[in-house]
């Protein structure tokens, strides 16, 4: 097994969560609030709470990355014996003006989307890949915001 590889796996998978690919999933995270959030990277599967959730993109979005990573570098995916995510989310709505990023959302015209109420989401995210030689460990800590109902039209 490609122990660099597999560490670099999971430190991925942290930080894909708290990137980019997390904007389709922006709207599910909003509708399940703060709590736990567990995503198998092996299935595309997750539980809020430890209740199994309707499929949500990001999950797939693991999934896909994982499984194609693996292949392109000759690591057997049956050897995996598992690969989780676990998000601790702690959803709050805030004010527009006092929000911490500085990202800027733009509707499907291309507008500027200025709103009075942002999601601000802190997320503590770990993720394990198990072998069955050892496990490889990762964690990542974020602050998301984003307008409140995004990227639904408004």
């Amino acid at each position: 097994m490609r122990r660099k590889r597999l560490k670099h796996c999971a430190d991925t998978l942290c930080h894909m969560f708290c990137g980019w690919r997390l904007v389709n999933s922006y709207a599910d995270i909003e509708s399940l609030g703060s709590g736990t959030l567990k995503i198998d990277a092996l299935t595309g599967d997750s539980t809020f709470n430890g209740n199994p959730t309707n499929p949500l993109a990001i999950a797939g979005e693991l999934h896909a990355w994982l499984t194609e990573d693996c292949e392109s570098n000759d690591i057997p995916i049956d050897q995996l014996r598992s690969a989780t995510l676990t998000a601790e989310l702690d959803l709050s709505k805030a004010e527009w003006k006092q929000r911490q990023s500085r990202d800027h959302w733009f509707d499907h015209k291309g507008a500027e989307i200025v709103w009075r109420q942002i999601n601000r989401c802190v997320i503590n995210c770990n993720s394990i890949i198990e072998t069955d030689e050892t496990e490889y460990r990762s964690q990542f800590h974020d602050l998301e915001e984003w307008p409140e109902g995004f990227p639904g039209q408004r």
